[in-house]
């Protein structure tokens, strides 16, 4: 068992593996590529000193599951200029932080739907 789940399960007495040896590798480094990819926009806003990069480091938690809030995030860190009148004038103040934060749940819950979707999850739509 890895982390709670089976590699392998039982059928009429004869073991039968989930993953060979090398999808178990691949899995791992995938798992591993994803993760550094996702925090790239934390990563580029500390090399840049980004005045918000605390801020836009917890954010970036998030965008695990959401590829549309990854980038925004992302071009917030490469784009945002050390005195960035947008976002200041979002994070600064605190009568516009449920805005941001329901911005940020719209991006959060728009990218989640939309992985899901592609990948076949949810149920579409009728025509």
């Amino acid at each position: 068992m890895v982390g709670g789940f089976p590699l392998c399960y039982y059928h009429n007495t004869q073991r039968v593996a989930l993953m060979t040896d090398k999808q178990m590798l691949a899995l791992a480094i995938g798992t591993i590529l994803a993760l550094v990819l996702n925090f790239l926009p934390t990563a580029i806003a500390y090399a840049r000193r980004h005045p918000e990069r605390a801020l836009l480091a917890r954010i970036n938690i998030l965008s695990i599951l959401s590829f549309l809030l990854w980038l925004a995030l992302m071009a917030w860190a490469v784009g945002g200029a050390r005195n960035d009148a947008v976002i200041n004038r979002f994070v600064h103040n605190k009568a516009q932080r449920p805005l941001l934060i329901g911005v940020l749940v719209l991006l959060v819950g728009g990218g989640l739907a939309l992985t899901l979707t592609s990948l076949g999850q949810l149920p579409r739509l009728p025509h």
